[in-house]
């Protein structure tokens, strides 16, 4: 599984994970960016997920709300591997179910980082550390944010960990939009989202099987609330693939 980035609307992973589960779909290995690499840690674990959706849907933002000290993002960091740890656990990488990784991009040298080593919680919020929002993170020699930024679909980070099928979800909208950013989160996560749309070409295409969630309206970046609706999506457009993962992995 290749886990892309999409803040709010990585909620639609765990409704993929489901369908692919309620069909016994092998999952092997998952590579997983920002929002991907929050659910694809949690489910590497091992958490239902149907227990995930049930957590989803009791999320809300004040969780997250501290203002960290430095000057790197508006929000501190550590609340979202905090969260994390209260789901999972303080796990290393080696005490997961399925091998699992999360990407990150390093400021420093313009390139992501692959993180597959240490604490599971603190790879996956580093890797989920939308730049301006949540702080930076110092892991010397690299300094650290959201992995979209070079690397939004890691369809090759999961082929580099073994897999010779891989399953990429994109999650960043395809469409046009319906309604234009009403203020500056919005405008922000728009200009990413085409950003991150266009530097995906390559990975989507190289994806064996690509789920891309249709959500009915415009869903933000910071629309937690909407886990429901985004859940949902995932699922049905997982629906439509089954029969072509199937397929092409000759299963029955």
């Amino acid at each position: 599984m290749a886990l892309g980035g999409g803040a709010a609307r990585g909620f639609a992973h765990i409704g993929v994970l489901k369908i692919l589960k309620d069909n016994n779909i092998p999952i092997n290995y998952i590579a997983g960016v920002s929002a991907g690499a929050i659910i694809g840690a949690i489910f590497a674990a091992g958490m239902d997920p149907n227990k995930m959706e049930t957590e989803a849907k009791k999320l809300v933002w004040f969780k997250f709300l501290r203002i960290p000290f430095g000057r790197t993002g508006i929000l501190a960091n550590d609340e979202v591997e905090k969260f994390i740890v209260e789901k999972i656990g303080n796990k290393k990488f080696s005490d997961l179910k399925i091998p699992f990784a999360a990407v990150a991009t390093d400021l420093r040298s313009g390139e992501y980082v692959v993180m597959t080593e240490g604490k599971v919680a603190k790879a996956a919020a580093t890797s989920s550390a939308f730049p301006g929002i949540f702080s930076a993170v110092n892991q010397d020699p690299h300094f650290l944010v959201d992995g979209g930024i070079v690397c939004n679909l890691p369809t090759t980070v999961a082929r580099k960990m073994g897999a010779d099928f891989v399953i990429a979800v994109d999650v960043v909208p395809g469409k046009p939009i319906k309604h234009d950013p009403q203020n500056q989160f919005e405008t922000l996560g728009r200009s990413y989202d085409l950003m991150v749309r266009n530097l995906s070409y390559e990975s989507r295409k190289s994806a064996d099987v690509l789920i891309e969630p249709e959500i009915p309206k415009d869903i933000w970046h910071f629309d937690i609330d909407e886990a429901p609706r985004l859940i949902k999506a995932g699922e049905e457009a997982a629906k439509k693939k089954i029969p072509e993962i199937k397929a092409k992995l000759l299963l029955n």
